[in-house]
């Protein structure tokens, strides 16, 4: 009877630790660019070039909410969702706690790997942002956010 016991506990508690592996969506709702609005350019003509495109540059202060997962090892992806307009590059640097990267739309991308100890994630990106010709419109909202894989 008590072997049983033990096994179904030890079972138990391998399905409680198991409930925490896989893909999750961080709290970022602190995270803001600066400025909160930024308009797009276009990029100078380059001979050669079929589509020059638009860019603009914009400051992302990173803050993540990652005190339920300190303590555990995993990923940290940036994604930046695809809309129906026209497909976004972006390219940024880093203060150095995540890492700098690249990402078009509708991909994600490691911006940390290894045991989360702090209770947030803080860095600032300068990130340039880049589109194709046919961008529509005056106003895009970008649509970013952070997810955690945990093993």
């Amino acid at each position: 009877m008590i072997g049983r016991a033990s096994a179904l506990a030890a079972l138990l508690l391998a399905g409680a630790s198991a409930t925490h592996a896989g893909s999750y969506r961080l709290d970022d709702s602190l995270t803001h660019t600066v400025p909160a609005n930024v308009q797009m350019q276009w990029r100078p003509f380059v001979r050669g070039e079929r589509d020059s495109g638009m860019e603009a540059w914009v400051r992302v202060n990173v803050r993540i909410d990652t005190r339920e997962w300190v303590g555990r090892p995993g990923q940290v992806y940036l994604v930046l969702d695809r809309d129906d307009t026209s497909a976004i590059e972006a390219e940024w640097t880093t203060e150095g706690r995540l890492l700098p990267g690249r990402i078009q739309s509708g991909e994600r991308t490691l911006v940390y790997s290894g045991t989360l100890t702090t209770a947030t994630l803080e860095d600032q990106f300068v990130m340039r942002l880049r589109s194709l010709s046919d961008w529509r419109g005056n106003t895009r909202r970008l649509n970013f956010h952070f997810e955690f894989d945990t093993p």
